[in-house]
């Protein structure tokens, strides 16, 4: 366990907060499209799986507050997908997400600064992470928290924009 401050601490999902995270995720991706912005994290039976699969290896945390599970981010130890081969010198951030009645609480960052002391923590040189290129508010907000764009890439499906700090 981790703190976030005197509100809210982050601790190691359990297959009990499945459905909770994947709630947090929806949610998020709902109010995504309303702004006229995609999203990735549409539900689906394969999505539900590489959620249940991220808790299981413990790579998937929730944020909690006094009274509800209010967030959920994953960190892991490489991302061969969208970084390749690397040297295993980053963490790397996923499925970032707060649930919108706790927005404007800086969860969001206290989410990263958290991320980047457990990396520093592992020894990790480096915090990456990817996110839809086409979505210019959040490149935008991962750029003011200290991210720098590396390079755009596309998977099959989408096409992102990589960013990494240095810790």
């Amino acid at each position: 366990m981790v703190n976030l401050g005197s509100d809210v601490r982050i601790i190691r999902a359990h297959q009990s907060d499945l459905d909770t995270v994947l709630e947090i995720l929806e949610e998020a991706s709902r109010w995504l499209s309303s702004k006229g912005l995609e999203s990735q994290w549409r539900p689906s039976p394969g999505f539900r799986q590489t959620v249940k699969d991220n808790i299981e290896r413990g790579e998937v945390y929730v944020v909690r507050a006094v009274e509800a599970t209010v967030g959920t981010i994953t960190l892991q130890w490489n991302d061969k997908k969208f970084w390749g081969d690397l040297p295993p010198e980053a963490g790397y951030i996923h499925k970032l997400a707060i649930k919108r009645s706790y927005s404007g609480q800086h969860l969001g960052l206290r989410m990263i600064q958290w991320a980047e002391a457990k990396a520093r923590a592992e020894g990790k040189r480096y915090l990456r992470l990817d996110c839809l290129a086409s979505n210019k508010t959040i490149r935008e907000y991962y750029q003011k928290v200290g991210f720098i764009h590396v390079r755009d890439t596309e998977t099959p499906g989408w096409k992102a924009s990589l960013y990494e700090k240095k810790l």
